[in-house]
């Protein structure tokens, strides 16, 4: 329809607005409860905050675990449509995944253990694919 806005324009600003909101939120909380010393920050924290992120990005474009959540927003429109390109789309679950891991992190020590779980998680999704690929092995595992 000529008249009609750019629905998927709409949503895209909406989600942008939404992260600003969600990256202050987070400011906050780890203001109140947490502490953040950036000139602190080590290879250690990078290398656990990385391989944390990539776990949850993981989790939630490919592991079976969500794969109804993931059928179920698939073709739908409006704010479903967004979800579901947030679910599909690795850089998008990559920005978010990295502001809940990162404030996660920052919160205390609990946040921080959740974050190392991921991280170890991550590593040895990571240390599997590189032995299957070392390996020569491109079959699945049987089911």
């Amino acid at each position: 329809m000529p008249g009609k806005p750019d629905e998927r324009k709409i949503f895209g600003v909406v989600a942008t607005l939404t992260f600003a909101l969600f990256c202050a939120l987070a400011v906050l909380l780890i203001h109140w409860y947490g502490g953040f010393e950036p000139e602190r920050l080590g290879a250690y924290d990078l290398a656990v905050l990385g391989l944390g992120c990539l776990r949850l990005i993981h989790l939630i474009t490919y592991d079976k675990l969500l794969e109804p959540l993931r059928e179920r927003l698939e073709g739908g429109r409006g704010l479903t449509g967004l979800l579901s390109d947030f679910v599909s789309c690795i850089w998008c679950t990559g920005m978010w995944s990295a502001l809940i891991t990162t404030t996660l992190y920052f919160l205390g020590p609990w946040g921080r253990l959740s974050v190392i779980v991921l991280a170890v998680a991550g590593l040895g999704a990571l240390l599997q694919v590189i032995s299957r690929a070392v390996a020569g092995c491109t079959i699945e595992p049987q089911k």
